[in-house]
């Protein structure tokens, strides 16, 4: 887990050259911004679907100098490290371009996440790329480990993240049962994107709580495929979605039973087992610190707040993120941090809520 010294040093001298493909898009702009503050990365050029100009967006002198292009530039125009915002169906046919011509991609949408359920019956459409697919990585921090040279990252869905979080140092662990697990998970609009909708206009939001997708969320078998690959085990859950009239955050609430014999100090430890030296999570019981059930307070930062609750034989989980950072943006970085042989956090540990 732990990048060496001698690794940090090679890279510190040359500052390595990243672009955004769909920087116009609340992940995008996201990106841009932690890419610009990085000590290591050159944001050199930013692609959308027509011209526009990076500074109308982030009001930085840094955005100014940006070079800002239609996409169907990026061909002659490509970086060390491409980093793609884009809908899965773009990413899909993108990224093989991007990684025959020898550069590294990192990928923010679903196109190459799922290595065993079916993209026709998940997202809507047949996957052209089984052997890219196959060899993408699958970027949840801190548990996919140091890089292995893999060019293609598929950087995790945000209620994915959030959920995974939660329960894969649980499940490692053996502190809880992984039947009749419930996961009631709620996000703010932007999960949505910018894309037009009558179900997303504010008059339609404002004041709700509704739940959207029940049992064919995107993320569903993406969970199911995440906690087997990390854990060994298939996790038998109710998962429900729900959209929160709110710009940017997701709280997801894991609800199950605790194993035979383990108490609420186990599941303490067992976070503390897997994020003892990860300074990008929080984790506490909520009678100790109940800050962290705020979105208020993770909104804005790349960081994961994790708050736990046992009840006799039942135990209550609830990880808090910020579905643009940690669910997108942060963790895209992080992923480009680990291929680059960067500390994780480097270039966003000094993120601040937006409050």
């Amino acid at each position: 887990m732990a990048i060496s010294k001698s690794q940090i040093k090679k890279n510190v001298g040359n500052r390595i050259t990243c672009s955004i493909v769909g920087a116009r898009g609340y992940s995008g702009l996201e990106l841009a911004r932690i890419l610009l503050r990085h000590p290591h990365a050159e944001l050199k050029y930013c692609f959308a679907t027509s011209e526009f100009q990076l500074s109308d967006y982030l009001n930085t002198q840094e955005a100014a100098g940006v070079v800002c292009m239609a996409d169907s530039k990026l061909e002659a125009h490509l970086t060390d490290v491409v980093f793609l915002a884009t809908p899965a169906e773009v990413s899909l046919k993108l990224a093989p371009v991007i990684v025959a011509a020898g550069k590294k991609v990192v990928d923010l949408s679903g196109a190459f996440r799922l290595k065993e359920n079916s993209y026709e019956q998940w997202y809507g459409f047949s996957h052209t790329e089984p052997a890219l697919l196959k060899d993408a990585n699958y970027g949840l921090l801190p548990f996919s480990g140091p890089a292995k040279g893999e060019q293609l990252v598929a950087n995790p869905g945000c209620f994915a993240t959030a959920v995974a979080m939660a329960i894969i140092p649980l499940i490692k662990e053996g502190a809880i049962h992984t039947e009749n697990i419930v996961i009631d998970a709620k996000s703010g609009a932007t999960g949505a994107g910018k894309k037009a909708a009558e179900r997303m206009l504010y008059t339609e939001v404002d004041g709700e709580c509704l739940p959207y997708k029940v049992g064919c969320h995107q993320h569903q078998p993406e969970i199911q495929e995440t906690i087997a690959a990390f854990t060994g085990k298939n996790l038998d859950f109710h998962f429900v979605t729900s959209l929160l009239p709110v710009r940017r955050g997701i709280i997801a609430g894991v609800y199950g039973r605790m194993a035979a014999g383990k108490t609420i100090e186990d599941v303490e430890k067992a976070f503390a087992k897997a994020y003892g030296d990860y300074p990008l999570v929080s984790f506490s019981s909520i009678d100790k610190n109940a800050g962290l059930l705020s979105l208020k307070k993770v909104v804005g930062t790349a960081k994961t707040h994790i708050s736990f609750e046992v009840k006799g034989e039942k135990i209550f989980v609830f990880s808090c993120i910020d579905n643009l950072m940690k669910g997108a943006a942060s963790q895209a970085v992080e992923n480009f941090n680990r291929i680059s042989d960067f500390p994780l956090e480097t270039g966003i540990n000094g993120l601040e809520a937006i409050i």
